[in-house]
C-alpha cells in the first residue's frame, strides 16, 4: 500500500491501520476521524467489516466519498469457508459497500466486474504488485547454496507454496495438501516439496506424509519476509492452487507475481487468471478441487512427464510478464489515474 501512494504526489495524506486485534476498537477510532473533518477522498485497503461499516455510515449521514480495493469477492468467500447463510449475509454487506462507494479498485479484472455488478459506480483493476527490486532471480551459485539452506537436493526438481498454512474443514484443505498427495502418486523418484509457512494445517500435513517420503519433504515454518525470496529461488515450480467456485475464480493471489518475479514458473489451478496472465510462463493444473484425489492423480500424471529442459523454457517467460503486469511502475501511475478521475483533478486532502 505505501508503495502506492508514492503515486499520489501533491496531496495532503493521512494513513490510519486499523488494529485487527481490536476490531471494534478500531471501527470507533475510524468514525471518530471520519467525523472529524471534511475528506476529499477515503480510501481503504481491503473489504474488512471493521473499516467498511464506518464508510457507509459516513456515506449515508455525511455524504463521505469513498473506494476500497478487494481481493476477494465477499460472499464467495465466506460461503465457500463458512457456508451458504453466512456467504449470503456477507454477500449484503458487500453490496451495500459497492453501492455506497465512489468507485471500486479490484486485484482483478474479474473482481471489479464483479464490483460494478453489485452497484458500485465505477471500477478499476490495479493487480498486487511485486517489488521487483526484492523479488528476483538469484544467480546460478546462490540458487544452488538456497537449494543447500533448506537440505534440498541439487538433482531434485522441486516443488514449492509459500502461503498460509490455515486448514479450512469446511473444504478439508490447505496450502501444501496437494504437493504431499501429489508426492504420494509419483513414479519418479527426484522430485521433492519446499512447503514455506506455517499454521493449524501443518500438523495435518505432516500426519498425512508417510515415513518414506519425509526426505523429500521440507517444512520450513514461518520465515523472514526477506528470505521469502531465498526460498523461492530454491524452487524449480510454484504452485498456487485455487478452488474452481465463487471464490477461486475471482482470484490471482498476491504471490503469483513474486514467484514470476523471481524467474520461477507456475503451475495454477485452470481459473481465468492463469489464462490472462500466466500462459507460457507456467502449466494449468487439473480442474478439480485441490484436495481430491482426481487432481492429485492428475498432477503426479504431469510432473511424471516432465523435464528440466520444459521447466528452463518456461522460466525465461517469468520475469518479463512479471515486469510488464506486476511492477509498481505499471501498476502504480495506473492506481494514481483512478484517484484522479474519481475527484476530477481537484484532491486537496486525502485518507487513505
Amino acid at each position: 500500500m505505501h508503495r502506492l501512494i508514492a503515486w499520489l504526489d501533491g496531496r495532503d495524506i493521512t494513513c490510519f491501520d486499523l488494529d485487527k486485534s481490536d476490531k471494534r476498537g478500531s471501527a470507533k477510532e475510524l468514525s471518530r476521524l471520519l467525523n472529524s473533518r471534511k475528506w476529499d477522498l477515503v480510501y481503504q485497503e481491503g473489504t474488512g467489516i471493521a473499516g467498511g461499516m464506518p464508510l457507509i455510515r459516513a456515506a449515508r449521514s455525511r455524504g463521505v466519498r469513498y473506494i476500497y480495493s478487494i481481493g476477494d469477492p465477499v460472499g464467495g468467500f465466506f460461503r465457500v469457508t463458512r457456508g451458504v447463510l453466512y456467504g449470503a449475509a456477507m454477500e449484503r454487506y458487500e453490496r451495500e459497500l459497492a453501492r455506497h462507494s465512489a468507485g471500486v479498485i479490484g486485484w482483478t479484472p474479474y473482481l471489479a466486474g464483479r464490483a460494478l455488478t453489485m452497484g458500485a459506480p465505477r471500477a478499476a483493476t490495479v493487480e498486487g504488485a511485486a517489488a521487483l527490486d526484492i523479488f528476483r532471480p538469484l544467480p546460478p551459485q546462490e540458487k544452488v547454496q538456497a537449494k543447500e539452506r533448506y537440505n534440498l537436493p541439487q538433482e531434485h526438481i522441486v516443488c514449492g507454496v509459500v502461503g498460509s498454512l490455515t486448514w479450512t474443514p469446511r473444504q478439508q484443505y490447505c496450502y501444501g495438501l496437494e504437493l504431499i498427495e501429489t508426492l504420494k502418486r509419483l513414479k519418479r523418484s527426484d522430485i521433492s516439496v519446499l512447503i514455506v509457512g506455517d499454521g493449524d494445517g501443518r500438523r495435518i500435513l505432516e500426519e498425512r506424509l508417510p515415513s518414506d517420503l519425509k526426505s523429500r519433504v521440507v517444512f520450513t515454518g514461518r520465515i523472514p519476509e526477506a528470505e521469502v525470496v531465498t526460498a523461492m529461488n530454491a524452487m524449480d515450480i510454484g504452485f498456487i492452487t485455487q478452488t474452481l467456485d465463487a471464490l477461486g475464480n475471482f482470484r490471482l493471489t498476491t504471490k503469483m507475481p513474486e514467484y514470476l518475479a523471481c524467474g520461477l514458473p507456475v503451475a495454477v489451478s485452470p481459473i481465468p487468471g492463469y489464462f490472462d496472465y500466466v500462459g507460457e510462463a507456467g502449466w494449468a493444473l487439473p480442474p478439480y478441487h485441490p484436495a481430491s484425489d482426481a487432481f492429485a492423480r492428475g498432477c503426479a500424471l504431469w510432473l511424471d512427464k516432465l523435464d528440466r529442459a520444459e521447466i528452463a523454457q518456461r522460466a525465461t517467460h517469468c520475469r518479463p510478464i512479471a515486469e510488464m503486469r506486476f511492477a509498481y511502475e505499471v501498476v502504480g501511475p495506473r492506481f494514481a489515474r483512478f484517484i484522479d478521475s474519481i475527484e476530477d483533478g481537484s484532491l486537496t486532502e486525502t485518507s487513505v
